[in-house]
């Protein structure tokens, strides 16, 4: 089996943050590096590579105690460089467990030292980088963060770094780095050409295509990226992604034949018991339709047995009913789209996760002619799985991503406190901030039209008693438990609400509720059309809210969220009764990896982290809300959903006094 040649991302550091640059210049923040490196563990990166542009410019000691952590977290290859100036200061980093060293200015300014750290820790510890503009007709030599000029040639820089006896050669365009305009194949080839050790290309990458043109065209013998790995293509929004290794696989196939067939991802089975599911379904307290059980808040079985949620699913499909008028009315709807849009980039706002509804919302949209702009709200917990599908689908539609990425300090401070607030919960600053998010960029562009990847058939309603969500909820919860200021967290408060849906006139539509929506076949088209990878369940795709489906609501408070999504399909014919029952009663484990990941982050240690999921229990009425406005202002609200600017769901939920079993 060929080994192919490295392709490594680059992570750029300023303190503890992680940013990203643009030809060395305007470092922009893309989240916590403990998370970021631990995606790209599950996107199985050959190694990583991490400059810490703060140390390389300041000339201060590398963090010893973050790299400390920053291994703890890896379970890949670790490089370090940034103001690394001596072999006793390298070997304090190779100590933290950082396997390669990368030094830049002190190549210029003390080569004695570096052959010092090759001497000490071995050539194949020590990476020679070299930052490079093209002026003049020939390559300029920068140091110190492309700061200050090194006062040799690119040839001069060659002798040295030979002399020394790095084991690598790291050479990065600062012209090209972070545009995406593709790599300097003629800067790589001059080096490569003279060089006697392995050359990392570095700075342009764009295209997936440009991580395999160095090694076929330059002879580069690895390449390195930051912006392709960290940014979406388009709108320079955050996205952390990494080609799968059968994309890899496909890059390189013609510069490596025999390599053998590469390995479909195929989707786990096994059995399930339908022996207990039809025991289950036989008893009083299930509905006779579905699988919604009495004890779920609001189920208000009929004389036939018949729960709530079944006549609200038949409601809606009376609406929204499935044949030949439902295509004239999404036509109809993509008309208005189309003419809103005249005359702007984008004709709507288009919420994206990497679920299956989001994504195939995307491939529906595109394949009428609409031109969306993709939304991405990253808390920070994103799942490597999430964002690939989100690349892969975004980069074979040509949609643009805007992400808004919110302070992970200040999002853990969030989930703490209504972690210490005793309720369910937990998971709605995420909803309230991605429609947060979706509503300002609305704003911002001028764009009238949201749309949102849900379909009732496939997802059903979450029952009040289990899910509550608002503005104000936030504010309350934090003000009592919060530690941190929201400075960056999108909140969805009442007035911005009101003047969005009322006064700007921004119109929220669901077009799944037009199509003969069918989950299963969806994902097996996105699966084939872009390569989109299924995560295990529904809501899996974030990794707090598999924490919180998993483990948080089935071990609290003894809540399967699973019967909603079960019951939806159910009803819609997707999936037979007795094999969602079956499902159903399954039992819910929680991933020890993410547990220890969520106390980690959040800063519970074991006592403390079992005192909060066995303390007493609250509700959300035990807080401020703005539920009673929302009843107070019932008739508006019916309005708003009568005139699409408000989904008729949230009118039920938040607007009609809470249902009691």
């Amino acid at each position: 089996m060929h080994v192919y040649p490295r392709i490594i991302p680059v992570l750029l550091l300023e303190g503890e943050r992680l940013v990203k640059t643009r030809q060395f210049a305007d470092p922009r923040y893309v989240g916590d590096p403990v998370n970021v490196i631990s995606i790209f563990n599950d996107l199985e990166v050959d190694e990583l590579m991490l400059l810490d542009i703060g140390a390389a410019r300041s000339r201060t000691a590398a963090p010893l105690e973050l790299l400390e952590r920053l291994v703890s977290e890896a379970f890949i290859p670790l490089a370090y460089g940034g103001g690394v100036a001596d072999a006793a200061q390298a070997e304090r980093i190779i100590a933290t467990g950082i396997e390669k060293i990368v030094v830049n200015t002190a190549l210029i300014d003390d080569p004695d030292a570096v052959k010092a750290m090759v001497r000490t820790l071995g050539a194949q510890a020590v990476v020679g980088a070299v930052d490079v503009r093209h002026e003049g007709g020939d390559y300029r030599v920068l140091v110190e963060g492309g700061r200050r000029d090194a006062g040799i040639d690119l040839d001069e820089w060659l002798r040295r770094a030979e002399e020394v006896g790095v084991g690598e050669i790291l050479v990065t365009s600062i012209d090209r780095e972070g545009t995406r305009a593709g790599v300097d194949l003629e800067l790589v080839r001059r080096i490569a050409e003279t060089a006697t050790v392995p050359v990392i290309a570095h700075g342009g990458v764009g295209s997936r295509d440009d991580l395999v043109t160095p090694i076929e065209h330059s002879g580069a013998s690895a390449v390195a990226s930051g912006t392709s790995f960290v940014m979406q293509a388009g709108r320079d929004s955050v996205l952390i992604n990494y080609p799968t290794r059968d994309r890899i696989d496909a890059l390189f196939a013609h510069l490596f034949a025999g390599r053998g067939d590469m390995a479909a991802s195929e989707g786990l089975t096994h059995e399930v018991d339908l022996a207990a599911a039809d025991a289950f379904l036989r008893t009083a307290d299930v509905c006779a339709r579905c699988i919604i059980t009495a004890d779920v808040p609001g189920a208000a079985f009929d004389a036939d047995g018949v729960c709530y949620y079944c006549h609200l699913h038949d409601s809606l499909d009376a609406q929204y009913p499935i044949g030949s008028g439902s295509e004239e009315a999404l036509d109809r709807f993509v008309a208005e789209l189309k003419s809103a849009g005249r005359g702007k980039k984008y004709d709507c706002i288009m919420g994206v996760s990497g679920g299956t509804d989001s994504s195939y919302l995307a491939h529906l949209l595109v394949s009428k002619g609409v031109r969306p702009l993709a939304v991405h709200f990253d808390n920070t917990w994103n799942s490597p799985t999430a964002t690939s599908n989100i690349f892969a689908v975004l980069e074979r539609l040509g949609v643009d991503l805007e992400t808004y990425v919110v302070d992970n300090a200040e999002y853990d401070d969030i989930y703490h406190s209504f972690m210490l607030a005793g309720v369910k919960d937990i998971e709605a600053p995420t909803d309230i901030g991605f429609m947060g998010v979706l509503y300002r960029a609305a704003e911002q562009h001028g764009i009238r039209h949201i749309v949102e990847g849900h379909s009732f058939r496939t997802e059903g309603i979450s029952p009040m008693g289990w899910l509550y969500m608002d503005g104000g909820y936030i504010k309350g919860v934090h003000k009592k438990f919060g530690r941190l200021p929201m400075r960056t967290y999108p909140n969805l408060d009442f007035w911005n609400f009101v003047k969005w849906s009322a006064f700007s006139r921004i119109q929220r539509t669901r077009p799944l509720y037009w199509i003969d929506y069918n989950k299963e076949d969806a994902k097996r088209f996105l699966h084939d059309q872009f390569g989109w990878q299924w995560y295990g369940g529904h809501h899996l795709e974030n990794r707090f809210t598999a924490f919180y489906h998993t483990y948080f609501l089935p071990t609290r408070f003894g809540i399967n969220f699973r019967q909603i999504e079960l019951s939806a399909l159910v009803r819609s014919g997707q999936m037979d009764r007795l094999v969602a029952a079956a499902q159903y009663i399954e039992p819910r484990v929680g991933d020890p990896d993410l547990i220890a990941m969520v106390k980690k982050r959040l800063g519970f240690d074991d006592a403390e982290f079992d005192r909060v999921m066995t303390m007493p229990r609250k509700e959300y009425t035990d807080y401020h809300t703005y539920k009673r406005r929302f009843e107070v202002l019932r008739p508006f609200f019916w309005l708003m959903w009568k005139l699409d600017r408000v989904p008729k769901s949230f009118y039920v939920k938040f607007c009609i006094p809470r249902r009691r079993s």
